[in-house]
């Protein structure tokens, strides 16, 4: 009887590598193409900075790039979607880059009246822009960021840099007219 137990012990596993593992789901790939998050960032619910927070995702972090608004880049990241800053991820890009939105750019008419955004204006959409206001005390805020002359040649100096004389910029002319796209 001993014999036949350690027999069917030692056949058993056998038997069960034998036959394999049972047969497996396939598992569904993510949307969207693959990314990574360049700083940490909330992830909200939708492309606005006043939008509520879902999540957030911190720097290498790796997303699925769905879509983007704007400033703002669709993500899919730990089971939930949302949107983050347009410079918080970069989407790895493809062997073969997709060259559509260049030529859809470039046969479409431009509309005069359409704000554009862009690099320098981070974070901000049309909307945004057109609403935007001048406020004295944001201005005010600016100047005290600035540099004093003794703190910038300080710093010229500790970097090695080289003075130069630049003209300064012809005045703007003053439009009567609405800004146009014609220079």
């Amino acid at each position: 009887m001993k014999t036949w137990l350690l027999l069917l012990s030692l056949l058993l596993p056998g038997l069960a590598l034998a036959l394999g593992t049972p047969p497996q789901k396939p598992v569904a790939a993510a949307p969207g193409n693959p990314g990574t998050m360049l700083r940490d960032d909330a992830l909200r619910a939708s492309p606005s900075a006043a939008a509520d927070s879902v999540a957030t995702l911190g720097k290498g972090a790796k997303v699925r790039v769905l879509a983007s608004e704007g400033g703002w880049t669709q993500v899919y990241a730990a089971g939930k979607t949302g949107w983050v800053r347009l410079l918080s991820v970069k989407a790895e890009t493809s062997a073969m880059p997709d060259l559509g939105g260049l030529v859809e750019a470039g046969s479409r008419p431009r509309d005069p009246g359409k704000v554009v955004a862009v690099a320098g204006t981070r974070g901000l959409d049309e909307v945004e822009l057109k609403a935007a206001r001048f406020d004295p005390d944001e201005l005010a805020r600016l100047e005290t960021y600035a540099a004093s002359p003794a703190d910038a040649e300080q710093f010229a100096r500790v970097a090695s840099l080289v003075r130069r004389e630049l003209p300064y910029l012809a005045k703007p002319e003053s439009r009567a007219t609405p800004m146009s796209d014609e220079p």
